[in-house]
């Protein structure tokens, strides 16, 4: 293989992988900002004892998890090819 040519495939596979670690970051942060809007809508926060207490952060939770298996999913997808 020719030096260029190599040079050309080391670029392609710098780029490939780059952009797939982007795509799972941005990813990931659709989800969890998705959740943080759904709290700020759908939670309440307590009052226990005349203090408030703010509500578990349970869209938060579920939108960390399903970005993560959303980003691996189209990471494995990405790879098959």
């Amino acid at each position: 293989m020719k030096p260029e040519q190599n040079k050309i495939e080391n670029t392609r596979g710098f780029l490939k992988y780059t952009s797939m670690a982007f795509q799972m970051i941005a990813t990931i942060l659709v989800f969890l900002f998705l959740g943080k809007y759904l709290d700020s809508r759908f939670t309440e926060t307590a009052s226990l004892s005349g203090k408030n207490h703010k509500a578990f952060p349970i869209f938060t939770f579920v939108g960390a998890i399903l970005g993560v298996a959303a980003s691996l999913y189209l990471i494995l997808k990405t790879l098959k090819k």
